[in-house]
């Protein structure tokens, strides 16, 4: 008989906050009630409430500002429902799936934004490279994976195609948990400062106004991001298969083919 899940109670008091706001007892914007009032609810100590937020925040679901308060952050019900869903039955198939996606979308957005980004636009990724920069420097894995998200967004914006940049929103509401939760567990500062050079050479490739370079290497960091996640959940989740996890020695670039899809210049209707 195998062993018993060991019961943790941060996990209990995430999973119950979670199902509050799926039940909409919380709603998005709503401040949570003092520590001291939820410590007493559930008769747990600070430290293990702390460590429940901190879970909640690493999903995204709350946003916790020191001397304010904890909010809950503004999705739609939908999307957390989809979220919580997903998380529950992830697995290796779904992890392939998703980073699959990304190439594809992801490469063809940077593409779509270098062909038609002004200068002025250009100059906007200056302050988020530097708030990433200081948290390489910091060892700041959550805020890190905040700019990360930032940085792809905006480029998903610059592409100035609604349709793909809604259909990146919906890939990163899904994975964003699981990318901060990699940051954040990593044992010293190399995905930081190696996922940040991928983040300045996209950019470079995109000043350069070299869309294919740009989509090149957005595939690359994806890929890199990949093979991080699945070295992830090899080491930490039992139920993945080290043996059809293994990291990619080569990036495949997907991107080109979906370029070619929505290549306005093509004429296409």
């Amino acid at each position: 008989m195998g062993k018993l899940p060991r019961v943790n109670l941060s996990d209990i008091i995430a999973d119950n906050i979670h199902q509050d706001i799926l039940d909409e007892k919380i709603k998005p914007g709503d401040r949570l009630p003092p520590h001291e009032v939820l410590c007493e609810r559930w008769g747990v100590s600070r430290v293990t409430l702390r460590e429940a937020l901190k879970k909640l925040d690493t999903k995204g679901l709350i946003e916790i500002h020191q001397g304010r308060g904890t909010y809950v952050r503004d999705f739609k019900k939908e999307l957390i429902e989809k979220q919580f869903e997903f998380h529950s039955q992830l697995g290796e198939k779904t992890i392939i799936q998703l980073f699959e996606a990304r190439k594809i979308i992801e490469t063809a957005l940077v593409d779509l934004a270098t062909r038609r980004i002004t200068e002025k636009e250009l100059d906007s990724f200056d302050s988020i490279l530097k708030d990433m920069a200081e948290t390489v420097r910091d060892g700041d894995p959550l805020q890190f994976a905040r700019y990360d998200f930032k940085f792809h967004k905006i480029i998903g914006a610059l592409a100035k195609n609604d349709v793909l940049l809604m259909m990146l929103e919906k890939i990163q509401f899904l994975i964003e948990s699981q990318q901060r939760e990699m940051f954040e567990y990593a044992h010293d500062s190399n995905p930081l400062k190696s996922s940040f050079q991928d983040h300045q050479d996209i950019y470079r490739m995109m000043r350069e106004r070299n869309a294919a370079g740009a989509a090149e290497k957005m595939c690359q960091h994806i890929q890199h991001m990949e093979n991080r996640v699945k070295l992830f959940y090899t080491n930490n989740k039992k139920s993945t298969n080290p043996q059809t996890l293994q990291p990619e020695t080569e990036y495949k670039n997907t991107g080109p083919s979906a370029v070619d899809l929505i290549d306005e210049d093509r004429g296409g209707h």
